[in-house]
């Protein structure tokens, strides 16, 4: 098993939906990261937004993997937060745990998934493509890095 944790691949993009069960009829918020992995590293973005799409967010990503485990630092680009994430990939889900803050931010509230079940995004191949040769800003994080 730990050879065949040794291959996990954190790379794409992975997704959890929020949904008001009492009002259906308000639009679904939720959370979505796009990851990158070279090595043992990790970078990426996210995007995050409150049922009714109320209140947004976006941020970064950047961490590191041991096996199926990822240790990721996640910044809001809303409150300026920095949150630690435990990321552990379960067959095809991405178990998500916000497991302590390194940074508080401002009064305002970073959206950011604490504790959920992100699943694997269904992408169109070409745009695939193109956003892991881009790796936003991953090639800055990885120059001169060695694994």
């Amino acid at each position: 098993q730990s050879a065949r944790a040794a291959k996990a691949d954190f790379t794409g993009g992975w997704s959890v939906k929020w949904c008001d069960r009492t009002n259906p009829v308000l639009e679904c918020g939720g959370f979505n990261v796009y990851l990158v992995q070279a090595g043992n590293r990790i970078c990426g973005d996210f995007g995050g937004a409150l049922v009714n799409l109320r209140q947004i967010d976006d941020g970064s990503i950047v961490g590191t993997a041991v096996g199926n485990i990822a240790v990721l630092a996640v910044e809001s680009f809303r409150n300026g937060s920095i949150a630690l994430v435990r990321a552990t990939l379960k067959g095809s889900d991405l178990h998500w745990k916000q497991v302590d803050d390194i940074l508080r931010g401002e009064t305002d509230i970073a959206i950011i998934a604490t504790n959920d079940v992100l699943v694997k995004s269904h992408s169109d191949p070409t745009q695939e493509k193109k956003r892991r040769e881009e790796t936003y800003g991953c090639n800055a994080v990885f120059v001169g890095k060695e694994d």
